[in-house]
């Protein structure tokens, strides 16, 4: 099981369909995108994609192989872009936290995860409400 773990994070393993995946371009998740020029950038990009269905996907840091966590169906890619736009904000502006390293400390510590697995792209449909609720109330608690 901890192998199967290990492969979702990656990518390599999908969590809904429990099949591999294979690695494939911005043009095969986005097919009904157009070419228009200037070309969008997440058409060059890679994505770890379901072998059963195409909705299960998730992108690639810049090197164009490692994942950006798991794959995600449209309710967990709407979710993480929700934390994201909660979470941010918090380190960004550096009215919570003056860096992001210890934004991810406390989100850490606040999600009883180790911080290797603090990431909104590591996270699941209910790790990432329980996350974004942390982030909302952090404004009634002291840091």
């Amino acid at each position: 099981m901890k192998e199967e773990a290990e492969k979702i994070i990656k990518g390599q393993f999908c969590p809904y369909c429990k099949c591999e995946t294979k690695l494939v371009s911005g043009d095969e998740v986005y097919p009904h995108r157009t070419n228009d020029d200037p070309r969008p950038k997440f058409l060059d990009k890679k994505y770890y994609m379901c072998l059963l269905n195409s909705n299960h996907y998730v992108g690639t840091y810049s090197d164009n192989i490692t994942s950006l966590g798991r794959l995600a169906d449209t309710e967990l890619r709407k979710l993480k872009n929700q934390g994201h736009n909660t979470f941010d904000p918090l380190w960004k502006t550096k009215n919570i936290f003056q860096s992001q390293k210890l934004a991810y400390d406390w989100l850490s510590e606040k999600m009883e995860l180790p911080l290797e697995l603090t990431h909104f792209g590591m996270f699941t449909v209910e790790q990432c409400k329980r996350a974004i609720e942390f982030c909302k109330n952090l404004d009634n608690e002291n840091v």
